[in-house]
């Protein structure tokens, strides 16, 4: 055994003594280290050890990130009287979306990219390369936003932050696009695992969210980050920071109906929540030129929301906890609505205006320069709109209403519908209250809220645009392949030019001894004319017509489409499709010729990636 080790490490030190003499970049000892160790050891073997590194890399930054808002918000509204608490809702709120729009305009250059579309964009055009900044940025930006109250959550940055740490530790490390694709996917993995202490769900997210249209069969790295991540959060994180519910009522099969019709509720609430959030964008948008100014105007119309209804204030799972304690009053009681009164029809009014307003506070902060996502903020106007269900139906009489399960479920039923996630929001609800019992109930609500916003949208509207240009890979394999091409990967390196100005005895000469069976006609200042086709010329290269009398203008035909660069593969492949040739002119801007698309060079490539793919 000592002989092995001692043979190990000369091997160790003389690999280092090599590595020296590499030049481009410098490594240090852990990541020399690592190097040596991936050539001793096989591919799946290192992704495994991967795994394990970067889901305790991601798992730590979202620990890190939930204890650092946890203890701000504790600082700045814990213990304080009413009036002191409604003076920082009144202040704060603003203060962070505009400290956070700050940083990111004069730090970090303008970069406002923080939703995880931009990691799905990440994966289907940069080959999975996340920039190196996603590691700290989003959470040091969502740390202040949601620190402050910004009414948002951590998850997405969290998983962001584990997605740059995967794509950055495998760039390192030279892995190739299918490794660099599972360690993002890692990484993210274990940050939603960390922020939840729910490794299911975390992998579930990857599957649903991040590797959507991808196809992996090692997937062990993803559990191996996942459980670290988890881990971690178990270990560090206590209750009052853990999104953790451990009492409810057992499931009665003939409750069923409530469920039902919860899901219903859950599944329009989403919908209202997504279509909110894209007003508000658009609002927003046409502030775009004005970073500063439009954080303000956010900023303060949410400090204003947030004075009126208190539990809009960050990120909201304490109001859900307060509730599921049994200690609805205190909401009332902590806001201005103590002064009206405290009846059952007040608290009924109080939430539901809360749950409407919690979409547009949302949006508000996101819009307008704030940084977090929606994992939050639909767990927790799902919990009050199940609350909301069940205390109605107390009130108007009913027995056995299963208000606290109607509370879970509400929490998986929005997030399934407002994230198009329905396996993640079950196994979210499942791990967090220990509730496997609850299964039936999950799975109804989520599905039937799924199914809802999917019959509004197939694509989550989030990512549609995206989508629609080819930027993301969707459920369509084909379409996801051809997003992988270049248009300058399927140019014709045989296209030939014929100017207007050549005699017809020049353009026989140039078909006779080629074997392209169309070529590109340009005038004399370079510009696209039209196109010859050896069909054309035919009667003159049998010699059954004269050439006499006839030009290269006259014969010259516009093709059915012409390819600008900004066209994507995927929409060259319709053209071809429709117009039934093999080839297609490809024109810059001043409608220069560029060469000749091939439509079999599409489909050699298309072949080669799929091979990729497959392997």
């Amino acid at each position: 055994m000592n002989r092995k080790i001692k043979v190990l490490y000369i091997s160790y030190l003389q690999f280092k003594k090599n590595f020296i003499q590499y030049p481009y970049r410098k490594f240090n000892f852990i990541e020399l280290f690592l190097i040596w160790v991936s050539q001793k050891v096989t591919r799946s073997q290192f992704l495994v050890l991967s795994g394990i590194l970067v889901g305790l890399s991601a798992g730590s930054a979202g620990v890190i990130l939930k204890v650092f808002v946890h203890y701000i918000q504790s600082a700045i509204s814990a213990d304080a009287p009413l009036e002191e608490r409604l003076l920082i809702y009144g202040i704060f709120p603003m203060i962070g979306i505009t400290l956070t729009a700050f940083i990111v305009k004069y730090f970090f250059k303008g970069d406002e990219e923080k939703e995880i579309s931009f990691i799905l964009k990440d994966i289907s055009k940069k080959q999975s390369k996340v920039k190196l900044s996603k590691m700290y940025s989003q959470i040091l930006q969502s740390g202040i936003t949601v620190g402050f109250g910004g009414s948002v959550g951590l998850e997405t940055p969290i998983a962001v932050t584990g997605s740059a740490i995967g794509s950055n530790y495998a760039q390192r490390y030279r892995l190739g696009f299918k490794e660099r694709t599972l360690l993002l996917a890692a990484g993210a993995t274990a940050g939603i695992s960390a922020a939840f202490n729910a490794p299911i769900a975390g992998i579930m997210f990857a599957f649903e969210i991040i590797l959507t249209g991808l196809v992996f069969t090692d997937f062990i790295p993803l559990v191996i980050a996942s459980i670290c991540g988890s881990l971690l959060s178990a270990i560090i994180l206590n209750e009052d920071i853990l999104f953790n519910f451990q009492a409810r009522e057992t499931f009665n099969h003939f409750n069923v109906f409530y469920f039902l019709s919860l899901g219903v509720l859950t599944g329009l609430y989403a919908r209202y929540f997504l279509v909110v959030g894209q007003r508000v964008q658009k609002f927003f948008d046409r502030y775009k030129k004005h970073v500063l100014l439009k954080a303000v105007i956010g900023g303060a119309v949410l400090s204003i929301l947030c004075v009126l209804f208190p539990p809009l204030f960050g990120e909201g799972y304490m109001n859900i906890r307060t509730i599921y304690q049994g200690e609805v009053d205190l909401l009332v009681e902590d806001s201005l609505f103590r002064y009206i009164g405290n009846s059952d029809i007040i608290i009924i009014v109080f939430l539901s205006l809360t749950i409407l307003l919690k979409a547009f506070a949302t949006s508000i902060t996101l819009s307008s320069g704030g940084n977090g996502g929606n994992f939050a903020p639909s767990l927790m106007s799902g919990g009050l709109l199940g609350f909301v269900f069940g205390f109605s139906l107390e009130i108007m009489g009913f027995t056995d209403v299963p208000t606290t399960n109607l509370m879970l479920v509400g929490m998986a039923g929005v997030m399934s519908g407002a994230m198009y996630a329905p396996l993640t929001a079950i196994f979210l609800i499942a791990e967090s209250s220990s509730g496997y019992d609850l299964f039936i109930p999950l799975m109804i609500v989520s599905v039937t809220s799924y199914i809802i916003n999917r019959s509004f949208s197939p694509i989550n509207p989030s990512f549609k645009e995206l989508a629609e240009k080819g930027d993301i890979f969707t459920t369509r394999q084909d379409q996801n392949i051809l997003s992988h091409i270049s248009l300058n990967d399927c140019i014709n390196p045989s296209s030939i030019l014929i100017r207007t100005t050549d005699t017809m005895e020049e353009v026989l000469h140039i078909f006779r001894n080629s074997d392209q069976n169309s070529m590109a006609v340009v005038d004399t200042n370079n510009q696209f004319w039209g196109v010859l086709n050896r069909e054309q010329l035919r009667p003159f290269l049998l010699n059954k017509e004269s050439a006499d009398g006839t030009s290269v203008n006259q014969l010259a035909i516009a093709p059915p489409f012409i390819i600008s660069p900004n066209d994507s593969v995927m929409e060259v492949t319709k053209m071809f499709d429709e117009a039934d040739v093999w080839q297609l002119p490809l024109l810059d801007e001043e409608r220069m010729f560029k060469g000749f698309i091939s439509r079999s060079k599409i489909l050699t490539n298309y072949r080669a990636l799929l091979k990729d793919y497959s392997e």
